[in-house]
């Protein structure tokens, strides 16, 4: 079984690997000056990872290269999904972007590696908590002996930009205008393992879905931020969902019956007995609400054939008994 860290990484690279969608989220959190400063059309994504050797499996940081005032810089975003935050994160930090200066260095071995490029860090972030540690390598040491005089300048500096998902509100969120996808996975990213605030606020998201269904390659790209939903939340997640359709709102089915199609194949990709009868739970769950402890014992005793059947019938019925009684 994956990490459930490693499908926050998964969803996050996935997203922002793309270079519009990763320019959409710099020009959301960047400071005002840098962002007019910088020419995103340059915006390119380096390959490989310059997380710790002990991270190296989770792939959670991505770098780009950009001209910012017509001069080469790097633009180094790092995801943290910690359930607290890391105090020690300026420091580490620091590494990384040493290694990448480096690795700079390293590359010009037939030119002169001066002056270095900037490299800009960003730091993308969600936990229960909210971000309450340091902000800067400065704040890791004794405040009291850098801030004598002579000594402060001596202290190693290193600033982060930070975007703390975790008590941005909806309106907040949407008023980035970052784009569909970019702004569901965030939305993801704050609220999959919460299900009161997933109830809460799938119902602020449902235009944004329906628009995404209809969008070229939207089907797979809200069903790979739904899929994410269901890794890493708890069991309950189909109840969850299920609870958040308002009647009035048939986009938001819309949107979340693209999970349940997508159940409903993994049910019969799966081709076992167990799990065609998960699927089938889930999507009558999403479908109908939370089942009578009648039809839920019935799910258990129905043969092979009966499990086809339904799973066949399950999108198009409008009421569970539909479903059961054929």
């Amino acid at each position: 079984m994956t990490e459930p860290k490693q499908h926050h990484d998964a969803l996050f690279k996935k997203t922002f690997s793309e270079v519009e969608h990763a320019a959409a989220e710099f020009r959301a959190v960047l400071p005002a000056a840098l962002v007019s400063l910088t020419d995103f059309s340059t915006l390119t994504l380096c390959p490989g990872s310059f997380v710790d050797e002990t991270l190296a499996g989770s792939q959670s940081d991505l770098l780009f290269t950009a001209q910012i005032a017509n001069k080469p810089a790097l633009l180094y975003i790092l995801f943290e999904h910690q359930s607290t935050p890391d105090k020690l994160l300026p420091l580490r930090l620091l590494r990384y972007v040493l290694r990448i200066l480096e690795r700079h260095v390293a590359s010009k071995t037939n030119t002169d590696a001066l002056p270095l490029p900037l490299v800009i860090p960003v730091v993308l972030h969600h936990s229960e908590s909210g971000w309450n540690g340091a902000r800067s390598l400065e704040d890791l040491f004794d405040k009291d002996l850098i801030s004598q005089a002579n000594v402060q300048h001596l202290a190693p500096r290193l600033s982060f930009v930070l975007d703390d998902l975790s008590g941005v509100p909806d309106q907040e969120l949407e008023a980035r205008a970052l784009g569909l996808v970019p702004a569901l996975t965030l939305w993801a990213l704050r609220d999959a393992r919460n299900p009161a605030r997933l109830v809460q606020s799938v119902g602020h998201w449902a235009e944004a879905m329906a628009e995404l269904l209809r969008a070229p390659n939207g089907r797979e790209a809200l069903w790979t931020i739904f899929r994410y939903i269901t890794l890493v939340a708890d069991d309950s997640v189909a109840t969850t969902l299920a609870a958040a359709i308002p009647d009035a709102k048939p986009q938001v089915k819309e949107a979340l019956m693209t999970l349940a199609e997508k159940w409903m194949a993994d049910g019969k990709a799966e081709g076992k007995a167990e799990g065609k009868a998960e699927a089938l739970r889930k999507l009558l769950t999403l479908k109908f609400g939370p089942l009578p402890e009648a039809t839920a014992t019935r799910l258990t005793t129905a043969t092979q054939a009966d499990i086809d059947r339904w799973l066949e019938l399950v999108l198009s019925a409008d009421t569970l008994q539909a479903v059961l009684d054929n």
